[in-house]
This record gives structure tokens, sequence and C-alpha cells, in this order.
């Protein structure tokens, strides 16, 4: 919509126009003439509504499944195979909801509707990805595919996040986890297991890893290749040093054959191992991700900073690691009886 404003300066009376449209830049122009002023309104105001009325009918015959399928070759398949499995199931769960529809049907209110209806199935972390995916959809579509069309999820309110799990083994766990790892015929699952406690690695990160990341002299692991697309150097402990020294090396890879390197998910082949390890120590309500936990929760307590901590995580933010900081409390109470005396009478 135009809005004409009259201005009075020292050169004069002068008229601004100001024209705001959805989804358009705001256009701000100024003339001497009232004139002038209304005949530039009109004429930018019929050229914008027109280039909308082309562009509505391009999208007319743009179905929902076409742009979660483009989204897919375009975005997803850029990403990890970890996130490319990730988000072609989030956008499976959309594609079940709004197909068969066209693009720009979609309103806030399906999209409410939506929400509200997988809160019912799902956590509200859950929704608040699937919700972040069907918004940049329609950003990807404005952006890079030239629909501009209104995002009728950029206002619906994201449920809360659940809280972010964090469990992790005790010193005992540990030690009967690693022990049945020994005895397990995957004679590979235990170097494995040991490396992702000693080190925080992703489970995918240390399943992929290659002779020729490890550098036996410096005591590092040198990552390429990482989810957040940062090269990464992992130190390693003296035990986990030793433990991949002594391997025998049978590929190019250290724990999966060469054939079961381009696995979408590798760590899924030490899965049922690492399981029935589990269930042998006794050990409930953990899972492999899990191991990442304990590393970065005993070399928090170990007193490792917040910054170093994200760096050997690979975190691209200290809030990422911020989850750990209520394992302190502990060690907060020790530290502020350092205090005790201070300013008191000897």
């Amino acid at each position: 919509m135009a809005t004409i404003k009259k201005r009075k300066g020292k050169k004069g009376t002068s008229y601004q126009v100001i024209i705001r449209i959805k989804g358009y830049p705001t256009i701000y122009e100024t003339f001497h003439r009232l004139t002038d002023a209304r005949e530039f309104a009109t004429k930018t105001e019929a050229e914008i509504r027109q280039g909308q009325a082309l562009r509505k009918n391009v999208c007319q015959d743009f179905s929902f499944k076409e742009a979660v399928e483009k989204y897919f070759k375009t975005v997803s398949s850029k990403k990890s195979p970890t996130t490319q499995r990730r988000e072609k199931e989030t956008l499976k769960r959309l594609l079940e909801f709004f197909v068969p529809i066209n693009l720009h049907e979609i309103t806030p209110e399906m999209v409410a509707n939506y929400r509200d209806k997988r809160l019912r199935q799902v956590s509200g972390t859950t929704v608040r990805q699937e919700l972040t995916a069907l918004s940049h959809i329609f950003q990807v579509a404005n952006n890079e595919w030239g629909l501009r069309l209104p995002n009728p999820a950029a206002d619906i309110k994201r449920p809360a996040p659940n809280p972010g799990r964090i469990r992790f083994l005790s010193q005992d766990e540990a030690s009967r986890l690693l022990k049945e790892c020994q005895k397990s015929r995957n004679k590979r699952l235990y170097p494995y297991i040991l490396l992702l406690l000693h080190t925080g690695m992703r489970p995918s990160e240390a399943a992929r890893l290659r002779w020729d990341q490890i550098d036996l002299e410096r005591g590092v692991i040198v990552l390429h290749v990482t989810k957040t697309k940062v090269r990464r150097v992992v130190p390693l402990t003296e035990t986990a040093l030793k433990t991949l020294a002594a391997m025998e090396r049978k590929g190019d890879y250290v724990f999966l054959r060469d054939e079961q390197a381009n696995d979408p998910v590798p760590s899924y082949r030490f899965r049922g191992a690492f399981e029935s390890a589990l269930k042998r120590a006794g050990i409930k309500d953990f899972r492999m991700y899990d191991l990442r936990h304990t590393a970065a929760s005993y070399l928090l307590m170990a007193g490792v900073d917040i910054r170093t901590l994200a760096e050997i995580l690979g975190h691209r933010t200290l809030q990422m690691v911020m989850r750990y900081t209520h394992l302190l409390d502990e060690h907060k109470k020790k530290a502020i009886n350092t205090l005790n005396s201070l300013g008191q009478p000897a």
C-alpha cells in the first residue's frame, strides 16, 4: 500500500512516497509535485501487483510435493549422510499432512493444525524441527526459486524444546561396559567404544575414521569432514593411542571394511554388538551417543574450560556445551569455600 507524506523544508514543500507491500522491500521516493508523487505511487503499485499475479500463476502449478522433492535435491542432499537421513524423515512427515495441495494453498491455520496434531504424537523438539524445515522450504522458494510466497510457518508459535538429554556413565559402569566389549565377537567393538569414550567424537565420525587421519607421533586424529563442516583436530589419550597403535590394519578404514564406509549411518554396524554388551554389563537407558556426553561430562568435571570443551567436541557455539554446566554444582560449592577465610582474622 502506498502512502504520501507532505514535508516542509528549507527548499520548499516536497512529497515522500512510501510503498509497503508484503514480500517486497519498502520503497521510498521523494517528489516536488504532488501529481508526480501520486503518478509514481499508482504506477509502481500496479507493476508490483502485476508481478505478484504472474508469480501466483506459477505457484498455482507448484505442488507441495514438488517443492519437497526440489528442496531435498538442492538443499538436503548437500548435507552429511546422517543429516540427510533425518531430514528425509522430517520431509516425509510433512508430505503426509500437506499432500495433495499446492504450495501457495498452505495457510497459517493449516500449519497450526499440523503442529497440534504432531504434538499429540511426538515430542516438542521433533515438532520444532519439522516446523523449521517447513519454514525453510518457503524461504528457499522465495529467495532461490523466485516464487515470492508468504511464509505460513513464519509466525506460528513453536513448542518448547524438550530438556536436553544427559546420561553419562559412572566410573564403574564405564569399566563394566569396556570389559564386556572386550568379550564381544566383534573384535573392533572395544577399540571403537573406547575411542568414543576417550575423545567425545560423534559415532559416525569415529566409524568412518581412516588410518591416514591418525597421527600417532602427535597423538591426534584429524577430521577433515565434520557435521559443522569445520576441520577438527581431536587429541588422543595415551590409552586410546596405544589401543589404535596395536590394531591390525586390513584396509583404508580403521573400524569398517572399505565397502561399508558409504553406509548412511556407519555406526549402525556396531549397534547390535554394543547393545549386547550393555545388557551383559547391566547398564540401562544408555545409547551410543551418550558416550559423547560421558566424555564431555568428565572433561568438564576435571576442570576443562567451556571453550576448550567446545573445540574438542566440535560444537559451533558455547551454548551447545552449556547443558553440561549443571554438573559443576558440587565443584562450585568446593570452590567457593576457598573464600571462606577472606577478610577474616587469622
